[in-house]
């Protein structure tokens, strides 16, 4: 949708409130500030943002972004990235599904990436120190002697390296000082949990400093893996108990446990006040248990009556295959149906074995990551206002990934895999001040990248319905091939990738008069990925190559000297994708990019002396392409019938045959509307208490969600139910929290804390309710005790204290003919114990 500036003034004057009405009433007696905690006047202390490249208070940069401080980090007890989200208005951070390995899954006003494959880009940039981080994978990170996160809502690409159309995450790490101090934090706590954070800031000359932090973490899981045949002797058939030597209580192990370890080294070297060079040398290693994963739902394929289809792939598996009991001249199957005696009772418990008893296949369950990272910054002062930075970066990554689908003894869909990255981005920027009034940006930003995914994949129930359907084999010599050497991998993926990209763009906010600026942006982009692929099913090159524009113009007034109203306009684009899991040649196919245009109006206000901050902002994006999944069952070659033919499928073409596969593709859908509110408050009633929270709220309308219209022809898709649900998009989310120093005698005080963080439904599939998690609400508490000079603390805490059972995430395959629906649950009741020293 195109605005006109005329239509930008009618929306500039109907924002809520009336920001005139706001602006006189704000004239009274307050003055500008920042957030965070409380000065020993009871205001609210300052906090100062770099998002616009320059030293600048949150309350003045005429942008959405939550800043959550060292402070903050450690006082809500956060350690991994997707937990900031919960900070975050209308932000969405959380661990993907086991099968995707070490990633977060970030959205921002609906817009994000949920896969870890590196055919997408991410819709939220991630920046570590700031280097764009080029894949979701190893996103999910420990949050590792940080200073501050900026998390910036909306398109970001006029000021950062890559364009981001959801928004961007900025990870800054705490600088090398040269002070001779550091800490150290043990914590013990559930689940034999003992983590172990430490770090020195130290000199070694008047112009050299140094830093070095390291971080321990190790935790039993909490989800309880059962030996099925133990447990259920009697539903068992031929299934045999896997060790009885380790059957106590008949569980072999446990999923969910956290080894995570990491140190960074930094040097700075400052030469007066015109030159700062900033080296640093980062390792996290992280090998972690497979992630919490339980079986929530088996459905096999059903036709348009809502009848199972018995000539299905996993029908006929489960009736010729499961249901067979053992013979010598046989010696497959199981002797009983694959149904739901396999969900277990409750979340936090599974029978997955990541195995295969009968063709031998066995995967070692795991979640891992190891990361090397080096970066080098350089900052002069060249003539008058004017600086020069280079930042220079290469990385190093290895993930590791498994995933048992069907969480039983048997196996139905079994996966692992090892992704390998190398990648490398400079960054020459440009900032000054021109005319004492206008500070410009002009950056330039270059990335080079190798991705490898090496993956198998077993799914049996597939490729016994294309051996006894398509191919007519009788069972038993079916049985024989899943079972071989070669036959047990159907999926063996090897893809390679080299991916670069190159940007130029300009910033600049120019001062209309002491109260007002005006900010244009410009930037360039050109991506391209070039793939070699053969994931079995299909063997060839997959290539994409693409050019964009995007622009941003704002502007911002102060009404009061504690408040600022601003309105803007922007775009965003994704870079193309394709297709990373085809079961034919001709799924195997590129999706071209995506683009949006967004508006954004707001305001930021302190009241009542500096007690009070309200930060509010509307928001409108015309989300007009975009990359949408499409789901369904596809027809094999060879085998299709007319519709009246015994055992005929019908799939979601349209077109009936005896054998399908899966379907899986891609398309650029248009239309998409997205609107939402903002509210972020924090408030200082007296010196001693803080309460803060945050709002959001987005409201999604697009033609597939409103009416089922994949394929935009303006009506309803035949054969397709749908729901009103974006995926991944929670309608609604908050957090509120409070704190209050109580004085103890001596200098030392007792501070107890609690925090409420909620969401509403989210989904993982539009035509599934079945993808859906109902919302929630966690409730973490902690009471801490700081030493009169606060070199000395300790903390009691508790989180999700009401033991709410929830789940990150599901894992929906029914839209794809499979007949699985996991769930990846939250971590239950957990308490710890913090004890930290200053020196």
């Amino acid at each position: 949708m195109k605005t006109s500036p005329r239509r930008i003034s009618r929306l500039w004057r109907c924002a809520p409130g009336g920001f005139a009405a706001l602006g006189a009433w704000l004239s009274g007696p307050v003055v500008a500030a920042g957030a965070a905690g409380a000065d020993q006047t009871g205001q609210l202390e300052e906090v100062v943002v770099t998002a616009e490249y320059r030293e600048e208070k949150l309350q003045d940069t005429p942008v959405a972004i939550t800043a959550i401080t060292a402070h903050d980090i450690d006082q809500r007890s956060f350690s991994d990235s997707f937990e900031v989200g919960y900070t975050v208005p209308n932000a969405s951070f959380r661990p993907a599904q086991a099968a995707f390995g070490n990633t977060m899954t970030a959205f921002i006003r609906g817009v994000g990436q949920y896969d870890f494959d590196f055919a997408f880009e991410p819709g939220v940039g991630v920046y570590v120190d700031d280097v764009y981080q080029p894949f979701t994978m190893g996103t999910q990170m420990d949050l590792m002697d940080m200073d501050r996160v900026e998390v910036l809502r909306g398109p970001q690409g006029t000021l950062f390296g890559r364009g981001s159309i959801g928004g961007v995450v900025r990870l800054i790490s705490k600088k090398a000082e040269g002070t001779d101090t550091g800490y150290i934090d043990v914590t013990p706590g559930s689940y034999k949990r003992i983590d172990l954070r430490a770090g020195y800031d130290f000199k070694l000359n008047d112009n050299l400093f140094a830093r070095v932090t390291g971080v321990s973490r190790h935790s039993d899981g909490y989800q309880n893996v059962v030996d099925f045949a133990c447990a259920h002797p009697t539903l068992a058939g031929a299934l045999q108990v896997s060790d009885p030597s380790k059957a106590h209580h008949c569980i072999t192990g446990t999923q969910g446990g956290i080894s995570v370890s990491g140190l960074r080294g930094q040097l700075r070297w400052v030469v007066g006040d015109n030159f700062e060079a900033s080296l640093a040398a980062e390792h996290q290693a992280d090998t972690s248990e497979a992630k919490a994963d339980t079986l929530l739902a088996i459905v096999y394929p059903k036709d348009l009556s809502g009848n199972t289809i018995p000539t299905t792939g996993y029908a006929l598996w489960n009736a010729e295959y499961a249901q067979h009991v053992p013979t010598p001249g046989a010696p497959y199957g199981f002797g009983i149906p694959y149904d739901n005696r396999f969900i277990p009772p409750n979340s936090y418990t599974t029978y997955a074995t990541y195995n295969d008893p009968n063709s031998g296949l066995a995967f070692k369950p795991q979640s891992g990551l190891d990361k090397t990272a080096y970066s080098g910054s350089f900052d002069w002062k060249l003539a008058g206002k004017t600086t020069l930075t280079a930042i220079f970066a290469y990385t190093d990554m290895r993930g590791q990934l498994a995933s048992d689908a069907d969480a039983s003894p048997m196996n139905l869909q079994v996966t692992a895999g090892e992704q390998d990255y190398y990648w490398a981005t400079e960054e020459l920027r440009l900032t000054g001040r021109a005319f004492d009034r206008a500070d410009w940006t002009f950056g330039g930003f270059f990335y080079q990248g190798n991705a490898q995914n090496h993956q198998t994949v077993s799914f049996p129930p597939i490729i016994w319905g294309v051996l006894r359907n398509a191919v007519g084999l009788p069972p038993d010599v079916a049985a024989a091939i899943i079972n071989s050497e070669q036959g047990k991998y159907s999926v063996n993926t090897s893809n390679l990738a080299d991916n670069g990209a190159q940007a130029g763009y300009a910033h600049v906010v120019f001062a209309l008069s002491p109260k007002s600026h005006l900010t244009l942006g410009a930037r360039y982009s050109h991506d391209k990925k070039d793939v070699h692929f053969d994931n079995s099913f299909f063997i060839g090159p997959i290539n994409s190559d693409d050019h964009h524009f995007d622009w941003r113009a704002g502007l911002d007034y102060k009404i009061a000297d504690n408040a600022l109203i601003y309105g803007s306009a922007s775009t965003g684009y994704r870079p193309p994708a394709y297709n990373p899991r085809p079961f034919t040649a001709t799924q195997a196919v590129v999706v071209g990019g995506e683009e949006m245009t967004s508006y954004e109006l707001g305001v930021k206000a302190d009241l009542f002396n500096r007690t009070l901050r309200t930060n509010a902002a509307v928001f409108y994006s015309d989300y007009d392409k975009r990359i949408v999944p499409i789901g369904g069952t596809e027809c094999i070659a060879g085998t299709f019938v007319p519709p009246n033919t015994p055992g005929a499928i019908l799939d979601s073409n349209g077109q009936t045959c005896l054998a399908v596969t899966s379907l899986t593709s891609y398309q650029q859908l248009k239309g998409a509307k997205i609107k939402g509110a903002e509210l972020e408050v924090s408030w200082r009633p007296v010196a001693e208490l803080s309460i803060d929270g945050s709002f959001g709220y987005t409201k999604w309308n697009s033609p597939e969600i409103d009416n089922c219209d994949f394929n935009q022809d303006g009506k309803p898709d035949p054969g397709v139910t749908c729901f009103n649900e974006p995926v991944y998009v929670p309608k609604y989310n908050w957090n509120v929290s409070a704190a209050y120093d109580i004085a103890l005698p001596g200098g030392a005080k007792l501070t107890p804390r609690a925090d409420l963080y909620g969401q509403s439904e989210i989904c993982s599939s539009v035509i599934s309710q079945l993808s859906c998690t109902d919302g929630y609400q966690l409730l973490n508490l902690r009471l801490q005790w700081t030493g009169a000079k606060g070199r000395w603390t300790a903390a009691l805490g508790g989180t999700n204290v009401s033991n709410k059972e929830y789940f990150l995430n599901k894992f929906d395959l029914t839209p794809f003919g499979q007949n699985t629906v996991e769930g990846q649950p939250g971590r239950p009741r957990e308490w710890y114990l913090t004890m930290s020293h200053r020196f």
